[in-house]
């Protein structure tokens, strides 16, 4: 038999969710095929059989969050049996629990019943399987008992409204993002600085060149950020100090099925803008196939989001801590212009938008750093 456990894919993973299984019990399995999905607070990984045989049982259960190094499947030879699994070897699982270790009762406020419900374990087992409120149900048994009659008379009332929902579990990346917005929300001074930019002539360039306009924006923030280097640092608060970067590493946010990732393109202040674009596009793909590592996700000095392929115009980007600042682009949109001699001309704009931590970065600090970029925008030479 061969035990398979829960990987750790970083130093710091303590646990991983699964988020689902590739193969059933009974299934045949190779050496090396995808077996499962895993994830981590911060990337989601592929996880291969380290045997060929037939998965014989899965501990782990989809949607379930298990300590690392725990066993969540047994692959075996066919016919071999696995009764002699122990209860050590079922998955360590991540539940709230009561001082002494329980896994706490059914309690809902009751102003009647001093707020504890009084509820058979049957009734209590289908309400918690069926998410339901026990101070929602009346009971008919002795001193107002509710019993497993009352629970399901109760859920054939409610189906009877037809009110449908489904609860959705947070994946370990989507609580990660929660709890990444919720500090930078909760300690940043968060200000936001916009302007609108003439892209006529760079989009005509990077169309030239061969590279997205993403790459040409992380090309020539790079010389701004190199610049006003305040921008290209990480604040430390317990410590109130400011670690200034001599290099720039800018985190490009990727949109993915399972949330916004920020892989890092290193050392872009000394990458061509072709070098810069074939990075992008890689490690792009890379974090929509779920094959990146923690480490690819870690170490950028400033964050750049697009979404201007998206009908967002203006937006007010969040700021990824520890970093101080982050650039937004919105949607490039043909509009008339005034131009020399009081000519209209179309030409083609975008919305800056630069949120920044107002606790180190003032307001005109920030529109110095706009007005440079505009203009290396507006007037490309890329160099």
């Amino acid at each position: 038999m061969y035990e398979i456990k829960m990987p750790r894919f970083g130093l710091t993973m303590e646990s991983g969710f699964i988020e689902k299984w590739f193969k059933k019990e009974g299934e045949k399995v190779k050496e090396g095929e995808p077996l499962l999905e895993v994830s981590s607070e911060k990337i989601t990984n592929e996880v291969v059989s380290p045997a060929s045989g037939i998965l014989l049982k899965i501990i782990g259960k989809e949607k379930e969050e298990i300590k690392v190094a725990t066993v969540i499947a047994i692959i075996g030879e066919e016919g071999e049996k696995v009764e002699e699994i122990k209860e050590k070897e079922e998955p360590k699982r991540i539940v709230e629990t009561t001082e002494r270790g329980e896994i706490p009762p059914i309690k809902v406020a009751s102003p009647e019943r001093g707020g504890r419900i009084k509820a058979s374990p049957l009734a209590k087992k289908i309400a918690r399987e069926k998410n339901l409120d026990l101070s929602q149900i009346k009971g008919t048994g002795p001193d107002g008992r509710i019993e497993k009659k009352d629970v399901l008379a109760y859920l054939s009332s409610a189906s009877e409204k037809k009110v449908e929902f489904k609860i959705e579990k947070l994946s370990s990346l989507r609580r990660t993002i929660a709890e990444r917005l919720s500090k930078s929300f909760h300690t940043a001074v968060t200000l936001t600085n916009t302007t609108e930019v003439d892209f006529t002539e760079f989009k005509k360039l990077m169309k030239e060149k061969n590279v997205s306009i993403t790459s040409g924006l992380a090309f020539v923030l790079s010389k701004v950020l190199i610049e006003l280097n305040k921008f290209n640092a990480h604040f430390n608060s317990d410590k109130k100090e400011l670690i200034i970067y001599n290099n720039v590493n800018i985190g490009i946010a990727v949109d993915t099925e399972k949330g916004l990732m920020v892989p890092v393109i290193r050392n872009t202040d000394k990458l061509s803008l072709k070098t810069i674009n074939d990075q992008i596009k890689k490690i792009a793909g890379e974090v929509r196939k779920g094959i990146i590592s923690e480490d690819d996700i870690k170490g950028s000095t400033f964050t750049l989001t697009n979404l201007g392929m998206m009908r967002t115009e203006i937006f007010t980007p969040v700021i990824n801590p520890p970093e101080v600042a982050i650039l937004g682009i919105g949607r490039i949109i043909k509009k008339p212009v005034i131009v020399d001699e009081d000519k209209i001309s179309v030409r083609e704009l975008a919305f800056l938008s630069l949120s920044y931590d107002h606790r180190i970065i003032d307001g005109a600090d920030a529109a110095k750093f706009l007005e440079k970029l505009a203009k290396l925008i507006e007037n490309p030479e890329l160099k």
